[in-house]
């Protein structure tokens, strides 16, 4: 996910105007941020990045900091939240580890991109007009930046790839053809990551 962790920090934004944007940011993409330093160190980056149990300690940590700060304890639970909510979104598009070694979970929604697009942009829409009827406007280039990074991202994601739109299955090969192709999809179920 994308524009829908923006989005959910946008919620958090409008639950407290007392927390930072850019620190509700930080919170809603604090697993990604912490799984690319990771990925270039050790093999089962994504289980200490996006496991349920080091997601959820990146929230509490996350809530102490803003407490040892001097914010109240609801601020440091929306923003405990806004972190927490990373792996529910993220088993939405993808595969998630559960425990460092439980099943993954997933919807991969990503193989379904108007599926993908509904719920990154209700959830980016949907936080945007939270945030600004409690009385925080963010601007409307920010919405349509995030949108325009969500297109760009799904759009290199199917460059080459399998996708599924309705019942039908395509590949998309721009150096072939702008027009994707239909094709039959390997079925790949959700499931931890092989090492590379």
């Amino acid at each position: 996910m994308l524009a829908g962790h923006f989005g959910i920090a946008q919620f958090g934004k409008g639950a407290r105007r007392d927390l930072p944007i850019a620190l509700l940011l930080v919170a809603a993409y604090l697993p990604d941020l912490v799984r690319i330093p990771l990925s270039l160190t050790i093999e089962r980056y994504e289980v200490w990045s996006h496991s349920i149990l080091t997601v959820a300690g990146m929230g509490l940590l996350l809530g102490i900091f803003w407490l040892l700060r001097g914010g109240s304890w609801m601020a440091a639970a929306v923003l405990a939240a806004v972190c927490v909510l990373h792996w529910p979104a993220d088993v939405f598009t993808g595969c998630k580890p559960t425990t460092f070694d439980g099943p993954w979970l997933g919807l991969v929604s990503y193989r379904r991109p108007v599926n993908d697009l509904l719920v990154e942009g209700a959830l980016l829409v949907g936080g945007w007009l939270f945030a600004r009827r409690r009385g925080f406007p963010i601007a409307k280039r920010w919405l349509a930046l995030a949108v325009t990074a969500q297109l760009a991202f799904l759009i290199s994601m199917y460059w080459g790839a399998q996708f599924i739109v309705g019942q039908h299955e395509w590949i998309w090969h721009p150096a072939q053809s702008l027009v994707p192709q239909p094709f039959v999809l390997e079925t790949t179920p959700c499931r931890a990551l092989e090492p590379s």
